[in-house]
């Protein structure tokens, strides 16, 4: 989990210099990839874009567990909803509304990839907290009059480390809806470069001109899925 938090950081690097004088160049010393049409170089514009969504990611993972938590501590009235909401993959609502809007920016973006996925982690969370609820822990702390302020102070770490296991999941959730999104041009607009945008713009010229950033974009991306599965190491 700590290494994808560290890409939150990319979230705030600007964007690379653009140089059209010098677009198109073909691979170098200088310029390992070559540039794009822009004149950016190819391989920081690969890992600004890498990072990029890597950090995005987990800022929607981040808010997921958050609600994943609230819902799975306060929202049993709330069964009924968060069943009809787990029977729809985030991507099925997001696709038509990301259509009919011309494209989602990457702050709605965000926070309605990280509200659509905290239901599907709820019932795992409410799995684990209510072994504690039906602990003599809890009870001891019912007994005593323990405040919800206090209890929730001596108990959060404990219930943020049973959500942090499921981080993964909701990482590459969220990391596979951004790249869907931007690659068929839903998503982000050029302001916010990501690996679906490069993929969106590079793997189409593979047929006819093969593109080293097309290929090492697609390198990339098979990497982060085989390292990002839920179950490797977090």
């Amino acid at each position: 989990m700590k290494w994808r938090l560290a890409f939150l950081g990319a979230l705030l690097i600007p964007d690379l210099a653009l140089d059209p004088f010098r677009g198109g160049l073909t691979a170098t010393l200088r310029h390992p990839l070559g540039t794009d049409d822009l004149g950016r170089d190819a391989l920081l514009r690969l890992v600004l874009a890498a990072a990029r969504s890597l950090g995005f990611a987990s800022a929607c993972a981040l808010l997921a567990l958050t609600l994943g938590l609230l819902l799975a501590w306060q929202g049993r009235h709330l069964l009924g909803a968060l069943s009809a909401l787990r029977s729809l993959p985030p991507l099925l609502f997001l696709l038509p509304v990301a259509a009919a809007t011309g494209g989602l920016s990457v702050v709605v973006l965000g926070l309605l990839l990280g509200t659509l996925i905290s239901p599907h982690l709820e019932p795992a969370l409410r799995t684990r907290l209510d072994r504690f609820r039906h602990s003599p822990a809890w009870a001891a702390e019912r007994t005593l009059g323990a405040t919800g302020p206090s209890t929730l102070r001596r108990w959060a770490p404990w219930g943020w480390q049973q959500a942090a296991a499921l981080f993964p999941s909701a990482w590459l959730s969220a990391l596979w809806g951004e790249a869907t999104l931007s690659a068929l041009g839903l998503g982000p607009g050029p302001g916010h470069d990501s690996l679906g945008r490069l993929l969106a713009e590079e793997l189409p010229r593979l047929s006819s001109d093969p593109s080293p950033l097309g290929w090492a974009a697609l390198a990339t991306v098979l990497a982060l899925a085989w390292i990002a599965t839920p179950g490797t190491k977090s």
